[in-house]
C-alpha cells in the first residue's frame, strides 16, 4: 500500500480505531514498540545499548577462521536509521568504528573495503553530529577515534 492510501485510510478511522492499531503494532512489531517508546519518552539510551549489543555481535571474529560479519552490523544501522533517530544513528555509528578499529587493533586486519565501510561510517556519524548541532558532546570521542585510526594508517577527517 502507498502512503497516499494509507493517509486515506487512516482519515476515515476514528480516533479509537487508530489507537487501537497503534496498540496492536506495538505488541506485535518490535520496530514500531521501539519507534513508540522514544516517541514518547525521548530516552534513546536503552535502545542505544540493545543495538550496541548487536552490533558487537556481527563485528567481532566468529570462531577460529577469523570470521568477521561486519555487514551484518551496518544492516542493523542502516534499518534503525529508517527510525530518523539522528542521535541514535550516531551512537551507533561511532560504536560500529570503535568496535572495526578494536579489530584491526587485535588481529591486525587489513581489507581496503573494511576500511573504506569503516570511513563511510565515521562521515556519516560527523554528519549527524553536526545536524544536531552536539559537536561539543562528541568532540572527545572523535578525536580519541580519529587519533587511533591514524596509528593504522586510516585518516577520519573531522
Amino acid at each position: 500500500m502507498a502512503l497516499r492510501e494509507l493517509k486515506k485510510e487512516l482519515n476515515q478511522m476514528t480516533k479509537t480505531e487508530i489507537i487501537k492499531l497503534i496498540l496492536e503494532m506495538y505488541k506485535k512489531i518490535p520496530d514500531a514498540k521501539n519507534y513508540l517508546n522514544i516517541f514518547t519518552t525521548g530516552d534513546i539510551e536503552q535502545l542505544t545499548e540493545k543495538y550496541k549489543k548487536e552490533i558487537e555481535k556481527y563485528i567481532y571474529p566468529n570462531g577460529r577462521n577469523l570470521d568477521l560479519r561486519e555487514t551484518e552490523a551496518r544492516k542493523i544501522i542502516r534499518t534503525v536509521s529508517k527510525m530518523n533517530i539522528t542521535e541514535l544513528n550516531v551512537e551507533l555509528e561511532l560504536h560500529y568504528v570503535s568496535c572495526c578499529l578494536e579489530i584491526i587493533e587485535d588481529f591486525g586486519y587489513w581489507d581496503e573495503n573494511y576500511y573504506i565501510a569503516l570511513e563511510k561510517m565515521f562521515d556519516n556519524a560527523i554528519n549527524g553530529i553536526s545536524e544536531l548541532g552536539m559537536e561539543d558532546k562528541y568532540n572527545e570521542k572523535i578525536m580519541f577515534l580519529s587519533s587511533k585510526a591514524s596509528e593504522y594508517g586510516i585518516e577520519l577527517e573531522y
